[in-house]
């Protein structure tokens, strides 16, 4: 009982964070074909769950399936495709693929700021990568 309240709790937290951190992005995100943009996304909010699921001291597959759900919910994919893309993350992330990390860093941030403005800067994060790879 208290994983199916932890896994309830992470999934709540993940797309209540993610929500807010892609609110702060460019419109038209959602309909990104850029290769680098959709996987640099995805990375953000693959780390961003991978992160709560370990201070919430979930398992892998617990983290897997809450990913799955998290990341078809925000960007509005079926269960199955947002499972085959983020088959690819635990590669991604054994090679240190930073938007992983920085989602990881951003969530645990956003929870943990006192201030509005500690908030805003970890959710804003996600803009600053989709940035940098817009300038690069």
């Amino acid at each position: 009982m208290h994983n199916n309240q932890n896994i309830e709790a992470v999934t709540k937290m993940t797309l209540q964070f993610l929500a807010e951190a892609i609110g702060q992005c460019p419109a038209g995100l959602d309909n990104n074909t850029n290769r680098d943009i959709v996987f640099a996304l995805l990375g953000f909010q693959y780390g961003a769950v991978q992160s709560a699921s370990y201070v919430a001291g979930l398992d892998e597959e617990d983290t897997a399936s809450i990913a799955e759900e998290v990341v078809g919910r925000i960007n509005g994919m079926e269960r199955n495709t947002a499972s085959k893309i983020l088959a690819l993350m635990p590669m991604l992330a054994e090679k240190q693929y930073p938007p992983i990390g920085i989602g990881g860093k951003a969530i645990i941030g956003f929870y943990n700021a006192d201030a509005d403005e500690e908030k805003q800067n970890a959710a804003g994060s996600l803009r600053e990568i989709l940035r940098q790879i817009d300038e690069g």
